[in-house]
């Protein structure tokens, strides 16, 4: 590998590094509260993480970032979840182009949406089950309708999640793209 392929190899570990900590900061700083835990700016961050760097090493930063506020804010029934959750938000974006805020970027938010409602779902549901049944009964439990309809009390809280991030992640896209930001980095 050339030095020039090896500068950008760093410079891209470098801008994951601080994008991986502002997720963390973002989510685990700037909550509000809601009725099953907080809504957070740190998935607006996981989004633009996924329009500028390549999806494996988005998928990092966002993991990590949600699983690190979790961990430090006290939720740690829910690090598992949020680092396969937060990872898997990347997946519907891409980094390609010269621009943030493209139409695969506008068709990957209600994707991402669907991901985070979902996902917080099931985890809720999986957690109930374990919380509820034990690890005895958990298999019987989590294929009962119990822990899936009390489940049902996060997707509120995960909707507004969804909708807000994405809310604040558009004119944060514009933004950007108007002083040409992929070209700089």
């Amino acid at each position: 590998m050339n030095r020039n392929g090896q500068k950008k190899i760093l410079q891209q570990i470098v801008l994951a590094s601080v994008l991986a900590a502002s997720i963390t900061v973002l989510t685990f700083s700037v909550k509000i509260p809601s009725h099953n835990g907080y809504i957070h700016l740190g998935d607006a961050l996981i989004y633009l993480t996924a329009a500028l760097l390549p999806a494996p090493l988005a998928m990092v930063c966002a993991g990590l970032g949600g699983m690190l506020a979790d961990a430090l804010g006290g939720y740690t029934l829910y690090i598992v979840p949020t680092l396969i959750i937060k990872a898997l938000l990347v997946v519907p974006f891409s980094n390609k182009g010269t621009k943030i805020m493209t139409g695969r970027i506008a068709l990957a938010l209600p994707i991402a949406s669907l991901i985070t409602i979902a996902g917080y779902y099931i985890a809720e549901a999986v957690l109930l089950s374990v919380s509820s049944a034990g690890a005895e009964g958990f298999i019987n439990y989590l294929f009962s309708p119990a822990p899936w309809t009390a489940a049902l009390y996060s997707v509120p809280g995960s909707v507004t999640q969804a909708v807000g991030s994405a809310a604040v992640f558009v004119p944060l896209a514009i933004a950007l793209d108007k002083i040409n930001i992929k070209s700089k980095i």
